[in-house]
């Protein structure tokens, strides 16, 4: 049951990173949700720094998610890399919280 109080949270912090805050659907993978945005990484893997040319900084997708609470871009851990919470090739419902591993939370909106 938490999880998927949990996985229904995530896509829908997710959503609200939309400019047009629609929802995105649980099933949706990362990399489909960017569609041709999706950047490409010569080792097969998107780094962080990668993730900022469009996402610019952890302060401006703290500003995404704000309402949601706990802000998920917003850790005592600073800059932690975004493959710990994003993986390009699950779900949104699949995703797990790094945090999760110390803490038991779950992302409400305000």
């Amino acid at each position: 049951m938490m999880m998927k109080t949990f996985a229904a949270a995530l896509a829908l912090a997710a959503g609200l990173m939309l400019a047009d805050g629609s929802a995105v659907a649980a099933e949706q993978t990362l990399q489909q949700f960017h569609g041709k945005n999706w950047p490409v990484a010569k080792d097969g893997f998107v780094q962080k720094n990668q993730c900022l040319k469009c996402h610019v900084s952890y302060e401006a997708l703290a500003e995404q998610t704000k309402n949601v609470t706990p802000n998920p871009h917003v850790s005592h851990q600073g800059a932690v890399d975004c493959q710990e919470c994003h993986q390009a090739n699950k779900p949104f419902k699949d995703v797990k919280l790094m945090c999760n591993d110390c803490h038991n939370f779950t992302l409400k909106k305000k």
